[in-house]
């Protein structure tokens, strides 16, 4: 069973540096092809069903980095208005 947990969370890993990289899908692909579970690969039917799957969080991925630049975008602009307004005296 630890190989199993293992084996996901390699391919999660080369998913979301795939990602990061702009690696294109045949090349990522690839790398999901070198995971192995007691020395047996994944079909690659599987493979290409878990890259689909993991597409379809895109946006999702992507709506979380942007929340969190302009959340910080928002903060930073508060925080340096309260300090530039308050009373040096």
């Amino acid at each position: 069973m630890k190989e199993l947990v293992d084996a996901a969370k390699k391919i999660n890993k080369i998913l979301h540096d795939s990602e990061d990289e702009g690696v294109g899908y045949d090349a990522t692909l690839a790398k999901l092809n070198s995971v192995k579970v007691h020395g047996v690969v994944f079909p690659t039917l599987m493979l290409m069903e878990i890259i689909d799957k993991f597409v379809e969080g895109y946006k999702d991925r992507q709506k979380t980095v942007v929340d969190d630049s302009d959340e910080i975008q928002n903060k930073y602009e508060d925080y340096s208005r309260k300090w530039n307004t308050k009373d040096l005296n």
